[in-house]
């Protein structure tokens, strides 16, 4: 079985106000040609297809047009799209009658009763167990071990693969680029590894931005665009091939193209106001890029700097998103920025539990296992219901 996996599309992504809409369709249309040049079997989109439960019209549009596309081009494969934490779990599944009819498999929500309703057979080729993002507080402890069994069953052939799909960090994960603490990653409660069962032949995760393999059949293929500026890595997709159970899945790297780039200015970190000015004059104009000023916080920050720094780019194709603010006492004696700097970017993806954190130490109280359990447990109902909606 050959499968290309990826993940975390966030179609309708805002960088600050810029609107990435074509950068969205670029995207798509990229992974549309490694689908149908792979000759795959199955595309697994693993979570966060949008990036908010109540995308826009144009969001969901995009999304449409180009799964009818593939759907045309590729007319044999099989298309099966998870929702992750960003996504609305009922939305995903409103109009299922209707992509079912052109065999697109949307998977919002888990049933723990009825195992079937995220398990997906491909004839001839393998079985997917479809699991989207739900809290692990919410899911039974033997849930994988009881999903995959059933998936196991339901194979026409022992000698075919069966490949897992979670939307979800796993602990030890490199998750450069979102915020995290010991137990949430990107806003979301960690899982360990063990406790996504075992008997899969691939496991295709999803919500980590970084590609990486956690092992020889556990791998995050990461986003095809970056959501940050902190993502400065390269992106990609992943084509896998599977050629029996109990094989080794044979991982090709496919290189996505950025094609607006997140630039960071003075590139070798922190710098006054006039460093930061001539990092910008320095650009091509002509080259598109969203820019973040990262200045040193010493009194030479003007009250209109984003003002400033925006009529400089006017008749160019740079586009300025923040300027972080680094106050020097907060730079550590290697030189490198101390955790403590806070700027728009971070608040904006902080977990909400560091928050909590944070406001207790202000108020002189300790943030403890216990009050950490009680938070994590009032912020997972609240993300329960609002992914109902």
């Amino acid at each position: 079985m050959r499968i290309v996996h990826t993940s975390d599309w966030h179609i309708g992504h805002r960088l600050n106000d810029f609107d990435r809409t074509d950068e969205s369709a670029a995207m798509l249309d990229s992974i549309i040609g490694h689908v149908e040049s792979a000759h795959a079997d199955a595309l697994l989109v693993s979570g966060d297809v949008f990036d908010t439960p109540q995308p826009s019209a144009q969001a969901q549009k995009l999304f449409a047009s180009k799964m009818m596309e593939l759907r045309r081009r590729c007319p044999r494969l099989r298309i099966i799209v998870t929702a992750g934490n960003h996504d609305s779990a009922t939305r995903h599944e409103a109009v299922n009658p209707l992509w079912d009819a052109v065999g697109i498999d949307m998977i919002g929500t888990v049933s723990t009763d009825d195992l079937r309703h995220n398990i997906v057979v491909i004839p001839g080729k393998g079985v997917i167990a479809a699991v989207p993002y739900v809290n692990p507080r919410f899911l039974p402890d033997d849930y994988f071990r009881r999903l995959i069994g059933e998936a196991m069953s339901m194979k026409e052939s022992d000698t075919l693969p069966l490949v897992l799909m979670a939307h979800l960090p796993v602990t030890g994960c490199d998750s450069t680029g979102h915020d995290a603490d010991d137990v949430i990653i990107g806003g979301v409660e960690a899982a360990v590894l063990a406790d996504l069962g075992e008997g899969y032949d691939y496991l295709a995760l999803g919500h980590i931005h970084k590609e990486q393999t956690l092992s020889p059949k556990a791998r995050y293929c990461g986003s095809p665009l970056p959501m940050g500026f902190d993502e400065n890595f390269e992106h990609f997709i992943s084509v896998v091939e599977i050629d029996s159970a109990g094989a080794a899945p044979a991982v090709e790297r496919c290189r996505m193209e950025t094609p607006v780039p997140l630039v960071t200015l003075p590139y070798d970190g922190p710098g006054s106001w006039d460093d930061a000015i001539a990092a910008i004059g320095a650009l091509d104009p002509l080259s598109p890029a969203y820019i973040r000023l990262q200045v040193t916080d010493d009194g030479s920050i003007p009250p209109d700097a984003r003002s400033r720094a925006a009529a400089l780019c006017e008749g160019t194709q740079l586009r300025i998103c923040t300027i972080k603010a680094v106050r020097p006492e907060l730079r550590g004696n290697d030189g490198e920025e101390d955790s403590g700097t806070m700027d728009f970017d971070r608040i904006r993806t902080i977990a909400p539990s560091e928050i909590a954190r944070m406001y207790a130490a202000s108020e002189g109280r300790e943030f403890d296992a216990e009050l950490a359990d009680m938070f994590a447990l009032a912020a997972a109902n609240v993300e329960s219901e609002n992914r109902q909606r």
